[in-house]
C-alpha cells in the first residue's frame, strides 16, 4: 500500500508521542520534529507508510539514545494480556466454534497499537474483545481460513504488537502447531513484538519462533534478513496480523496470505474498501484470482 497524504500527520503524531513517553527535553524534541518535517517534505509516496515510520523511529532512538523507548509499554500490555489469558482460553474452549472465537480474540488484540494511538487502556482492550466477538467479519470467513490452515504444510504467522502476541497464542493453540513458524521483529520498533515478548507471552514454548531481522513496522521484505526471506518463500500459507503487515504486504504477489486486523485508520479502511472499526479476515487478491480460475 502506498503512502497517502493523510499518513503524514500520523507520522508526526507518532514522533510527538514517542518524545513525550521518553521525557525528552525541549531541545531534543525540537531537533526530532524538524527532522521529521524535513523527511516528510521529501517523502516518496510510493513507499509504504511503515517504511517512513522506520526511518523516523531510527532517528528517534538515535537522538534519545534509547534502543527501545516503548519497553515499559510493551511489558505493561504483555502482563495485561497474560492476566486475561486464562479467562479468554476458557471462553474459546466453551464456545460453539472455538476456532472462530480464537480468530476474533486474536483480531481484538490488534487494538494494542501505539503506531495509531498511545492512550489505549485496559478497558478499551476489554471493550474491543466484546465488540470483536459479536461483530460481522469483513471479506473472508474463519471457515475459509481454517480450511487453508488444514491444507497447508508450512504456515508462517507474522506477529504485530506486544500484548497482542498473547491473543495470537489463543489462535495458534487451535492450529496444527508443528506446521507453524511464528515471526517477531529483529529489533524494537514502536510497540511491535520482539523475541523478548515472545518469551514473555509463552510463545517460544508453543511453536517455533524466528525474527525477521528487521526494525521496521510490518514486513518490509527489502529490510528483512536473508534467512527470513528464505522462510517466507517456503511458506505455503501466511497469516499476517495487523495494519502494518497489510500496508507492507498487500501488493506482494504469489503468496497465499490472510490478513487479520482491526481497522483503526480511515486510510486503511479506504484502501481495503470497508468501514473504520471493521473486523477483517482478508485473503490476498492474487490467491483469490488463482482460486477462481482453478
Amino acid at each position: 500500500m502506498k503512502t497517502y497524504y493523510d499518513c503524514i500527520p500520523c507520522l508526526l503524531r507518532q514522533t510527538v508521542e514517542a518524545m513525550r513517553m521518553s521525557g525528552a527535553d525541549e531541545g531534543i524534541q525540537e531537533k526530532l520534529i524538524r527532522f521529521v518535517l524535513r523527511e516528510t517534505a521529501d517523502i516518496d509516496l510510493n513507499e509504504t507508510p511503515p517504511y517512513m515510520a522506520y526511518l523516523i523511529h531510527q532517528k528517534i532512538r538515535e537522538v534519545l539514545n534509547d534502543p527501545d523507548p516503548y519497553q515499559e509499554v510493551k511489558e505493561h500490555f504483555n502482563q495485561l494480556a497474560l492476566d486475561m489469558y486464562e479467562d479468554l482460553q476458557q471462553r474459546v474452549e466453551n464456545s460453539a466454534d472455538p476456532f472462530e472465537t480464537a480468530v476474533r480474540i486474536s483480531i481484538a488484540g490488534n487494538i494494542i497499537d501505539f503506531g495509531v494511538r498511545a492512550d489505549i487502556g485496559s478497558q478499551e482492550v476489554n471493550d474491543t474483545i466484546l465488540e470483536c466477538l459479536h461483530s460481522p467479519i469483513s471479506f473472508n470467513t474463519s471457515i475459509e481460513l481454517n480450511r487453508s490452515i488444514k491444507q497447508a504444510d508450512n504456515i508462517m504467522f507474522l506477529s504485530d504488537n506486544a500484548g497482542e502476541i498473547v491473543f495470537d497464542r489463543l489462535l495458534i493453540e487451535q492450529m496444527p502447531r508443528e506446521k507453524v513458524c511464528y515471526v517477531v521483529k529483529g529489533q524494537p520498533i514502536i510497540n511491535d513484538a520482539t523475541m523478548k515478548d515472545a518469551d514473555a507471552a509463552g510463545m517460544t514454548g508453543l511453536v517455533r519462533v524466528i525474527d525477521n531481522g528487521s526494525a521496521a513496522p510490518g514486513t518490509i521484505l527489502k529490510l528483512c534478513s536473508p534467512q527470513f526471506i528464505e522462510e517466507f518463500h517456503k511458506a505455503d500459507l501466511i497469516i499476517a496480523k495487523g495494519q502494518a503487515n497489510y500496508e507492507t504486504l498487500s501488493e506482494v504477489k504469489n503468496t497465499d496470505t490472510f490478513f487479520l486486523l482491526k481497522v483503526k485508520c480511515p486510510v486503511i479502511a479506504r484502501d481495503l474498501g470497508c468501514d473504520t472499526g471493521a473486523v477483517v479476515v482478508k485473503r490476498n487478491s492474487s490467491q483469490e484470482s488463482r482460486s477462481a480460475l482453478s
